[in-house]
């Protein structure tokens, strides 16, 4: 009798230790890549000041998607059929393009904010430049880019 209840006990505590290793695991996983502060935190801004770069963000932020999701769309236009090379190729130009409005309008976004910066701000911001440019390219966490 004692032993079946002592089983139960810990198929009881078993349970509830996989309940609760279930419920972390998952939450974990929607956590993802940590981001950045945004970028008024980063250089201290407050007021107005932070208000105005935070909408500056946003507003940078649906460009690049918009120029982001139009480059993707040319992508799928792709073809492996050999006799399309010539569409191919022009297909890759405009890519090309796209990608360097997509660039120019990064460079722009930062331009816009650099010119509300104050001496301090605009020295950590070329900083914080920097280390972004030093980063591109290389693998981020678990091997991804």
């Amino acid at each position: 009798m004692k032993a079946n209840r002592l089983l139960l006990l810990c198929i009881g505590i078993l349970i509830v230790i996989n309940v609760f290793l279930l419920l972390e695991l998952n939450k974990r996983g929607q956590e993802g890549p940590p981001h950045p502060p945004k970028l008024y935190l980063a250089l201290g801004m407050k007021g107005k000041e932070a208000q105005w770069a935070d909408n500056e963000f946003k507003r940078h932020v649906r460009e690049k998607d918009r120029l982001l999701n139009q480059q993707k769309s040319w992508r799928r236009k792709v073809s492996l059929d050999p006799k399309k090379s010539d569409q191919n190729q022009h297909i890759f130009a405009v890519v090309s393009r796209i990608q360097f409005q997509i660039d120019s309008c990064t460079f722009d976004h930062f331009i816009r904010v650099k010119e509300h910066c104050t001496k301090k701000q605009k020295i950590k911001l070329n900083s914080l430049i920097r280390r972004m440019i030093q980063r591109a390219g290389k693998p981020g966490p678990k091997g991804r880019p």
